[in-house]
């Protein structure tokens, strides 16, 4: 299994994060997060997160959380920089590991776009369920509004595994 930890991003990596949330062949599965919340989240708001996941001291995933200063904590945004390693699930499995850190957090949640078929088997695999189908319900950055499943990841069960 990889082993890595979700930390605050340089300025370099921030710039990466941007990078890629701008980027074309993500349009329909990433929101450009303005600029305003990603600087929030770096400087201590609590309800909005940014991580980048490091493995051997390298970025090789990031994380936007809204919705921190509830009981129900929200993956917004996700990003995997290196593809094809393993890196997606290991850093999904480390924020929900590091969200069940937080004892008032009762469940983990997000939103995939219908049809991101790797997307939806990578939460799943990591123990995300309760999917409720939301129709015509995100406006993707090419203007086209889409269907998407929001799931649930209960943390009690992880806390459980640690205790």
């Amino acid at each position: 299994m990889i082993s890595g930890l979700w930390q605050t991003p340089t300025e370099d990596e921030l710039i990466r994060i941007v990078a890629m949330m701008e980027d074309l062949t993500f349009q329909d599965r990433i929101s450009r997060v303005p600029d305003e919340n990603l600087r929030a989240a770096l400087n201590g708001s609590p309800d909005n997160a940014l991580w980048v996941f490091r493995v051997d001291g390298r970025a090789v995933a990031y994380a936007y959380m809204t919705e921190m200063a509830t009981v129900f904590p929200k993956l917004d945004e996700f990003g995997v920089f290196e593809r094809g390693h393993g890196y997606g699930k290991a850093a999904i499995a480390a924020l929900a590991e590091k969200c069940a850190e937080t004892p008032r957090f009762e469940k983990l949640w997000l939103k995939v776009v219908d049809g991101n078929d790797v997307a939806m088997a990578l939460y799943r695999s990591i123990g995300f369920g309760e999917e409720e189908f939301l129709p015509k319900n995100w406006l993707t950055r090419a203007g086209d509004i889409v269907d998407v499943y929001r799931m649930w990841l209960p943390l009690d069960p992880l806390r459980a595994q640690t205790a």
